[in-house]
């Protein structure tokens, strides 16, 4: 979605502007919310991804206290606990790579809809805003007339 131009005249917004130099149209913001929608789920996926670092770096140390309290055993201990960490980091990691392209896939369809959202409210919206141009027009004529 571009909302660096006019949905009136299609003339450039200077940067930060509101409303359009040549027609006086105002910005939609339906860009900035996919925007933001975006970011919102790009941090969604990186908290999830920390989290998920943070729970496999838990499991470590009760897995030091297991071995520690059964000392005697700590060579057999090891050797069955290790395939198990192994296998929980790589799935975390799985989990976190997966979660990526999902959020991405969701973040592009969110964009879809408010892309094919905005193109067909565009034409009513500005249409409404032409007719309340018009009909503020003629409340002006009438009152100067007075």
């Amino acid at each position: 979605m571009d909302d660096t131009k006019c949905v009136r005249c299609g003339s450039d917004f200077p940067p930060g502007g509101v409303y359009c130099p040549v027609c006086g149209a105002r910005r939609s913001n339906v860009g900035l919310w996919v925007k933001e929608a975006r970011n919102a789920a790009t941090r969604a996926i990186d908290v999830s991804v920390e989290a998920l670092g943070r729970a496999s770096k838990e499991v470590e140390p009760a897995i030091e206290r297991i071995i520690n309290a059964l000392q005697p055993a700590v060579q057999e201990i090891d050797k069955a606990v290790q395939p198990f960490a192994e296998t929980t980091v790589r799935t975390a990691s799985e989990v976190a790579d997966r979660l990526r392209p999902a959020a991405q896939e969701t973040a592009k369809a969110a964009r879809t809809v408010a892309d094919k959202t905005a193109a067909v409210v565009r034409p009513a919206v500005t249409k409404i805003a032409e007719k309340t141009s018009a009909a503020a027009r003629k409340v002006r004529e009438a009152t100067r007339k007075r």
